[in-house]
C-alpha cells in the first residue's frame, strides 16, 4: 500500500486553524474538499478549499463535544459528489497537546465515513483532528476498522512534511556538523528526507545537484535528455572530457551517488512530456533548471496543481563582440502560496510560441529578431551560474528549515554588474487561471492533464 499524505497550501492551513481552534476554547468542525494525486509510491489528497461548519449547523458544541448536523454532512457529499473531490472531516480539541481521537470520535467517524465512502466511491474520504501544537489522521479499513494516515505534507513559504506514525530518525553523520550548528539537528534530519528533483543538468542544474547531494538530501530524480559536449565540461559540475557523449543524467547521477545520495533516479527525456511530470507526484521540491519558457510554464502550472514548490533559475548576459552590457540572474519560487510565473512575467507568450515551431520556422524568427538564443548559443559563465545556483538551493532549504532566520522573498533577481540581489514582490492576477482562488488549478492534481506533450 503507498504511503497517504494530506497535501496543503500553508495559507489554507492558517485559515483553517484559525476557524478550527477559536478563542472562546470550543470544539470546531469543517471539511477539507481534496483532489486526488496517484503515485505508485505515495497518495496524496490535495487541499482545494475548506469549509468550517456554520455555526447553526452545529446540535451541540462544548469545550469538549461537538455533534454536527446531518445537514451539512448532506451538503458536503453533494459537493464532493459534483466537483469529484473527497471530504476530509476535520475537527479540534483545543484543550490537548497531541492529538488524538476519543472514543466518541471513534463511535461518530464508525458510522460517518462508511456513509460518505459508500456514497463517494473511489474518492477515499478520510479525517483529521487538529490541536493547537499537533494534527493526526486517518481513514476506513475495508474490514470498517482504522487505519492512519501518513502525515501531512504543508506548502508555502514555511513547508513542513509532518509525519502522524513515528518514524526511525535517518543516522546523522560527522560530516554535517558545520550544517547542524546553523539549522539544528532537527532541521539536517529534514533535509535528509526530502524529495527533490533537478529539471535540466547544464550549468546551473549540476550545480543545484551537487549541493543538495552535500547537504545531506537523499533522495533526488535527474530529468534531461541531453548528453555532454565539450562546451559542458567548463560549467557542467561532475564531468570532465572523459564523460563527452555520455547522457548528462548518468554523469551528474554517478557524480551524487560518490557524494552520498542513497537514491539517485533517472529520467533521460524532457520534463514537458505529461509521462514524465507524473513520475514527479511524489517530490517535495522541483528545481527548475531550464532554458527554454515552455518547459517553466508547464512547471509553474505543475507547482500549483499539485502543491509542490519548484525553485526557478535563469540567467542572461548580454555580450556583443566580447563586450558584457548586461548581466542578471534570477530566483523564483512557483506554487500555492508563493508566486506565479505568468502573472509575474518570467514567461513570454510569444517564446512559447517560437519554441514550439518547427527548426525551420525557429530559426527565421530567431534571424528576424523576434526572439533570441532558442538556437543559437547564448553567453554562459560558471561563476555567475553558481551564485543563482546558490541563491535557489538556500531558497528551497528556507522553505523547510530556519536557514537564514527569516522568510525569503519569493522573487530575487541578481544584478552582477552591481553585485547586488533585489528582492521583489510576487505578482498575482484574481483572474489568472493559474493561480487565481477562484479560478485556478490549486490542487487540482489528477484531474486535469498538466502538458499536452507525450
Amino acid at each position: 500500500m503507498s504511503d497517504l499524505y494530506i497535501s496543503i497550501a500553508q495559507t489554507d492551513w492558517e485559515v483553517a486553524k484559525s476557524r478550527l481552534l477559536t478563542p472562546d476554547g470550543k470544539e470546531n468542525a469543517g471539511v477539507f474538499y481534496c483532489a486526488s494525486s496517484k503515485h505508485e509510491k505515495e497518495h496524496r489528497l490535495l487541499v482545494r478549499r475548506f469549509r468550517a461548519v456554520p455555526q447553526n449547523l452545529y446540535d451541540s458544541r462544548q469545550h469538549y463535544h461537538l455533534q454536527v448536523s446531518p445537514e451539512f454532512y448532506n451538503t458536503v457529499i453533494s459537493e464532493c459528489e459534483k466537483d469529484q473531490l473527497a471530504p476530509v472531516i476535520v475537527h479540534s480539541h483545543p484543550h490537548h497537546q497531541d492529538a488524538w481521537y476519543s472514543k466518541s470520535d471513534d463511535f461518530g467517524e464508525s458510522r460517518l465515513l462508511p456513509v460518505l465512502d459508500s456514497l463517494l466511491p473511489g474518492l477515499t474520504p478520510a479525517s483529521l483532528v487538529l490541536t493547537p501544537s499537533s494534527v493526526v489522521g486517518r481513514k476506513l479499513r475495508p474490514d470498517g476498522g482504522f487505519v492512519s494516515l501518513t502525515g501531512m505534507k504543508i506548502s508555502g513559504v514555511k513547508s513542513k512534511i509532518i509525519n502522524f506514525a513515528k518514524a526511525n530518525s535517518p543516522t546523522l553523520s560527522n560530516q554535517y556538523d558545520r550544517q547542524v550548528l546553523a539549522f539544528g539537528l532537527e532541521g539536517q534530519q529534514v533535509i535528509q528526507t526530502l524529495k527533490a528533483a533537478v529539471i535540466g543538468l547544464g550549468g546551473i542544474g549540476s550545480l543545484v545537484a551537487e549541493q543538495l547531494a552535500r547537504l545531506g538530501v537523499n533522495d533526488i530524480t535527474l530529468v534531461d535528455p541531453d548528453r555532454i559536449e565539450v562546451s559542458n565540461v567548463s560549467r557542467v559540475f561532475g564531468t570532465d572530457s572523459k564523460q563527452v557523449g555520455k547522457l548528462k543524467i548518468e554523469t551528474v547521477g554517478s557524480h551524487i551517488a560518490k557524494l552520498g545520495v542513497a537514491r539517485v533516479n533517472l529520467i533521460a527525456a524532457s520534463a514537458i512530456r505529461q509521462e514524465v511530470l507524473l513520475m514527479l507526484r511524489d517530490r517535495d521540491i522541483i528545481f527548475c533548471c531550464v532554458d527554454n519558457d515552455s518547459a517553466r510554464s508547464i512547471l509553474n502550472r505543475f507547482a500549483h496543481q499539485y502543491l509542490i514548490p519548484v525553485v526557478d533559475h535563469g540567467t542572461r548576459i548580454d555580450a556583443r563582440a566580447a563586450q558584457v552590457r548586461a548581466a542578471a540572474g534570477r530566483v523564483t519560487l512557483f506554487g500555492a502560496g508563493l508566486a506565479c510565473a505568468r502573472c509575474s512575467h518570467h514567461i513570454n507568450p510569444e517564446r512559447i510560441y517560437a519554441e514550439s515551431l518547427p527548426t525551420k520556422e525557429r530559426l527565421a524568427l530567431e534571424k528576424e529578431g523576434y526572439v533570441v538564443g532558442l538556437t543559437n548559443a547564448v553567453p554562459s559563465v560558471v561563476s555567475m551560474n553558481t551564485v543563482v545556483a546558490g541563491l535557489g538551493v538556500t531558497a528551497a532549504l528556507n522553505l523547510f528549515v530556519d536557514l537564514t532566520g527569516g522568510m525569503q522573498p519569493v522573487d530575487q533577481l541578481y544584478d552582477a554588474t552591481s553585485g547586488s540581489v533585489f528582492a521583489a514582490s510576487a505578482k498575482h492576477d484574481t483572474t489568472c487561471d493559474i493561480c487565481s482562488e477562484t479560478t485556478g488549478i490549486k490542487g487540482l492534481g489528477d484531474s486535469q492533464v498538466i502538458s499536452a506533450y507525450h
